[in-house]
């Protein structure tokens, strides 16, 4: 009898390491000068908010959050470390308890806080498990004697795995935001620009390339929206969240738009610029009035090649249109303002 039940113990062994739940690692390095006092606050705020957005996936992961406080030298303290928690209240206390203090002059101590982030935290160093740190800050590193190089951090992030993302905050000078891009770029990650905190205003447009950091609205929105873009790699997908559409109610007649496009219009002059594209065929006015602050408008199709909409998703930091083939004619639907651009997936068989 003991003999059976060690073997069907040893038979399910597999099974069980097979049922495991996906990991995530998060970490964020973030700067606690004076001048962060608003994005330490988002960051309080915004926490239970990025948790809940990463454990929406399927299988549900396991998440651990850490955290590393830096300032500058001469300040009370140059780095302080939270170690890694799945416990997101004891996360809260530990930024509710990091004040915006020192500083003074623009740059602090960023790179020994990236080094303590990459070297001493206690990462889960398993196979499989997906290791992201968020560097979060408004100004350049210093430079002394013993000021670990960018380069060697960045050789011994990307030998552990470790993706680092960058959140430039405020209005940083040019070098610092240079610094900040490349943080991201020489360790796989992506460059984001936070324009302002507090109440959200719109902030800088565009999409990550290699001009530039890409825009976002909140902490939040970077954080989580590029967890998700990464977590493919530990096996975790995510469905996306709804994202309402609604017709727009146009004169009927000929259009001089031609193919099966799918394009976004972000503002009152591509507006216009496109409805005269849309009218050249007939006798048309000006194009409808449109409050581009609250909604967007996504103009799906053409005269020869019209496409319809199933349905529209947030995930991650992109919205996702799947369309298929439809009669021709052009489709205008309202959509809620954001940020994020729209990317066209056939509905059926994938990517167009």
């Amino acid at each position: 009898m003991f003999r059976l039940l060690a073997l069907l113990l040893l038979l399910a062994a597999p099974a069980a390491r097979a049922a495991e739940p996906p990991r995530i690692d998060v970490a964020f390095v973030l700067d606690a000068t004076g001048s962060m006092g608003p994005w330490i606050s988002e960051a309080r705020s915004r926490i239970n908010a990025i948790a809940h957005d990463l454990a929406e996936g399927d299988p549900r992961p396991q998440v651990r959050f850490a955290l590393v406080r830096y300032r500058d030298r001469g300040d009370s303290f140059l780095t302080q470390t939270v170690r890694f928690t799945a416990d997101i209240d004891a996360m809260k206390k530990a930024l509710e308890a990091t004040s915006a203090e020192g500083g003074g002059d623009t740059p602090e101590a960023v790179l020994e806080a990236l080094q303590v982030g990459v070297e001493e935290l206690d990462w889960d160093d398993r196979p499989g498990v997906l290791r992201l740190l968020y560097l979060v800050g408004d100004a350049e590193p210093t430079h002394h004697k013993d000021t670990p190089p960018l380069e060697d951090v960045l050789l011994r992030a990307l030998e552990r795995r470790i993706v680092i993302h960058s959140i430039a905050c405020g209005s940083m000078e040019a070098s610092g935001q240079r610094f900040f891009e490349e943080v991201a770029r020489l360790s796989e990650g992506r460059p984001f620009r936070l324009a302002d905190a507090g109440p959200r205003r719109r902030a800088e447009s565009g999409h990550v390339s290699d001009a530039g950091a890409a825009g976002a609205d909140s902490l939040a929105a970077a954080v989580s929206g590029s967890a998700r873009a990464y977590s493919d790699a530990v096996g975790v997908g995510f469905a996306g969240r709804p994202v309402e559409a609604t017709p727009l109610a146009v004169p009927a007649g000929p259009s001089g738009l031609i193919g099966a496009h799918v394009r976004l219009v972000r503002d009152a002059g591509a507006w216009a610029d496109l409805w005269a594209a849309h009218q050249s065929l007939a006798a048309g006015g000006p194009p409808p009035a449109f409050d581009f602050d609250k909604e967007q408008i996504l103009v799906l199709g053409g005269a020869d090649a019209g496409l319809d909409l199933d349905n529209l998703s947030a995930a991650g930091d992109v919205r996702v249109a799947f369309v298929r083939a439809a009669s021709p004619g052009v489709r205008f639907l309202r959509i809620p303002a954001a940020e994020t651009p729209v990317v066209a997936r056939d509905a059926d068989e994938g990517a167009l």
